[in-house]
């Protein structure tokens, strides 16, 4: 399907769910008859909001490659390639890694005491890019790299004006500016490929590499992203965020709860404000309604996302359930939230550990921090204790 079909689909799919509740027994609910088709229908409509969401990055992807550019792009000839210093770089570190003759002293060898050679800035670009593909938060949030540890001005009190009568004094008021700063804490893994693998070229392993690592890498980043304490990882997004309202049960999210949630986040932030939760909190505030009998979550169309009493929800499925303590709902101006990447990566090839089953290990890292420079700027709708 495409994305004109599968938004049709995803209209269809809402009307069928919305008939399912409102023809419902008000008081025993939906028969088992009825919760079956429900949850059949809302399967369906979550698998076609997946493939929209891919092929929407598809022609992202398709029109960044289509924007024009200062200089014309050249397609380079294989053989043209092997003069250029960069392109024979990357092929000499991946000769390397492959167990091949290559030149030791067109790598760059690592700083740290753990050994391993530098991957190439293409290799890690690519790794950069793809768990941006599958991040949930990184879009919203402000992200850029760096190749040092940053200490970030953070804005405190603004200072005020004062109404000044002819010749007269000038308030005092100073602004209060704090800082945060951002590391460069490691996340990394050993990668085991076969040595059969290994005999494919430069191209088949680099790609296997890359799309192995950036897959774990994006799962540990986003869990870190949301929930990280910041002890040897980024901190999390709900634990800087300031609590906006108090659930007054453990187990159950009311209506107004929401609404009293989104209030407390002050106007100044409003304007790029989203809705975060996972598919759980989704599905249990789908069925909600305002005093006039009109559903407060309303299905996006056309590329656009769902919304709650008007703001637009970002899925998140490393944000937590609804649970005693837990704050399952964040809303706020996620771009406060900044992500720094480290584009020094390393990779050491481990021929022996692994050798009798015929593998070899890539230990390869990646660092990375985030944190929220301003509390404020999100608010989370936390659950009762008990």
């Amino acid at each position: 399907m495409n994305l004109e079909q599968l938004r049709a689909l995803l209209a269809s799919l809402d009307v069928q769910m919305r008939g399912i509740i409102e023809g419902a027994d008000k008081e025993k609910g939906l028969t088992e008859e009825e919760a079956t088709r429900y949850d059949s229908l809302e399967k369906q409509f979550e698998d076609a909001q997946r493939n929209i969401e891919r092929l929407e990055k598809a022609e992202k992807r398709a029109s960044f490659m289509n924007e024009p550019v200062s200089k014309p792009v050249v397609v380079v000839a294989a053989d043209e390639r092997q003069d250029n210093d960069i392109d024979e770089a990357r092929e000499n570190f991946w000769n390397m890694a492959r167990g091949l003759n290559f030149e030791k002293r067109s790598l760059n060898t690592a700083t740290n005491s753990e050994g391993g050679y530098l991957v190439p800035e293409s290799f890690a670009d690519t790794i950069i890019m793809k768990t941006a593909e599958k991040s949930y938060i990184r879009d919203l949030a402000t992200v850029s790299t760096s190749t040092h540890t940053e200490n970030m001005p953070v804005e405190g009190d603004d200072g005020a004006n004062g109404w000044i009568d002819e010749e007269g004094t000038y308030p005092e008021s100073d602004p209060t500016i704090g800082t945060i700063q951002l590391k460069a804490y490691k996340t990394g893994r050993i990668l085991k490929v076969t040595d059969e693998s290994l005999q494919d070229s430069v191209p088949s392993i680099e790609g296997y590499v890359a799309m192995k690592f950036a897959k774990s890498t994006t799962k540990a980043e986003e869990a870190a992203f949301i929930s990280g304490d910041g002890n040897s990882k980024p901190t999390g997004v709900l634990v800087t965020a300031t609590v906006g309202k108090t659930a007054a049960s453990a187990t159950a999210i009311a209506p107004d709860e929401i609404l009293d949630l989104m209030t407390s986040l002050d106007e100044d932030y409003e304007g790029n404000a989203y809705l975060m939760m996972n598919k759980n909190t989704r599905n249990a505030i789908r069925k909600m309604k305002d005093s006039n009998g009109q559903y407060l979550w309303v299905q996006g169309f056309g590329g656009n996302p769902d919304t709650f009493d008007g703001k637009p929800i970002r899925i998140n499925k490393y944000m937590p359930d609804i649970a005693a303590g837990a704050k399952p709902i964040a809303y706020g101006d996620f771009s406060y939230y900044h992500i720094k990447d480290r584009k020094v990566m390393t990779l050491k090839r481990l021929d022996e550990l692994y050798a009798g089953t015929g593998h070899v290990g890539f230990r390869i890292d990646k660092r990375v921090d985030a944190k929220l420079v301003l509390a404020d700027a999100v608010k989370t709708l936390q659950m009762a204790a008990s």
